[in-house]
């Protein structure tokens, strides 16, 4: 598919962001390369409904909290609290990576799926 390289590209672009956040005292910018790339796999996960590749599920329950606890995380950690919201940012990875892994899995079966109708 042509659209991997947005996928490629949107791990690293969140990559970078996540890493500029914690060894540097940027506030803006860790959180563009953050937010740029959530964009660009989003727009791989649409481009793979859209070609009809993946059929959204539960699984997309596990992105949006993980998402969310991801951004929280980031936001609070500017913040004086009573806990560290690193652990938010830890849970929201994890859930992250729960939702790629079904995204895969979902993704295979529907593949086989269509390999196994179009045998019949």
């Amino acid at each position: 598919m042509k659209l991997k390289w947005t996928l490629f590209i949107g791990i690293i672009l969140l990559t970078i962001g996540i890493i500029l956040r914690v060894i540097t005292n940027l506030s803006y910018v860790p959180v563009l390369f953050i937010i740029v790339g959530v964009l660009f796999k989003t727009y791989y996960v649409i481009g793979k409904a859209k070609k009809g590749e993946y059929k959204p599920g539960y699984e997309l329950i596990f992105l949006f909290i993980g998402l969310l606890m991801l951004l929280s995380g980031i936001y609070l950690s500017a913040q004086e609290l009573i806990f560290k919201p690193f652990f938010l940012v830890v849970i929201g990875i994890v859930f992250k990576v729960i939702f790629v892994i079904l995204f895969i899995v979902n993704i295979r079966s529907h593949r086989k799926n269509i390999e196994i109708e179009s045998e019949l």
